[in-house]
């Protein structure tokens, strides 16, 4: 009787583990869907599309420092210039998206030598305006990861030496 169980044993053992084994399935069937079909699997019983994104241009994410809405300080804001490496001119046009300088500013010379930028700009209306040059020197030391920064328009030097990053920025007035 004890035989007679041992093999009995063995036998369902045997059964349950061919019922666990994986099948294989047609690789063909798997890997070719039909032209123009998206191929969709279900996770967690919600369908979701297997398919690649491709950004058709390369960008650069920045961190654009702007003007806070009370005009008390400034406020980061994150986005992203076309190309595959940071240029000041995009930053500067990016700026003037956002409202933090005039649109149609353009960069003149910029220069990053051992951590000390120098940008000289066309123009800058807020050139007297403690916020407005903030947040270019903000911007543009954060980016660069400089120590700090000469600033002129058409030349002619803003402030009496070179600026550093603000880390008080969100209250400054």
């Amino acid at each position: 009787m004890k035989r007679f169980m041992v093999v009995l044993t063995g036998v369902i053992m045997a059964a349950a583990l061919a019922a666990c084994t994986p099948t294989k399935q047609s690789s063909e069937k798997r890997n070719n869907p039909p032209a123009g079909a998206t191929q969709e699997s279900s996770v967690d019983g919600a369908l979701e599309k297997q398919e690649m994104v491709v950004d058709a241009e390369p960008s650069v994410t920045v961190c654009i420092y702007s003007v806070n809405d009370n005009k008390t300080g400034l406020k980061q804001n994150m986005d992203a210039v076309d190309g595959e490496e940071l240029d000041a001119q995009l930053l500067i046009d990016k700026m003037a998206e956002l409202g933090v300088i005039e649109e149609g500013v353009k960069v003149k010379s910029f220069d990053n030598k051992d951590g000390v930028l120098t940008l000289d700009l066309s123009a800058l209306s807020g050139s007297k305006d403690e916020l407005v040059i903030t947040s270019i020197v903000n911007t543009f030391i954060q980016n660069y990861e400089a120590e700090e920064m000469s600033l002129s328009v058409n030349g002619e030097k803003l402030g009496s030496g070179n600026y550093k990053f603000v880390k008080e920025y969100k209250k400054m007035k």
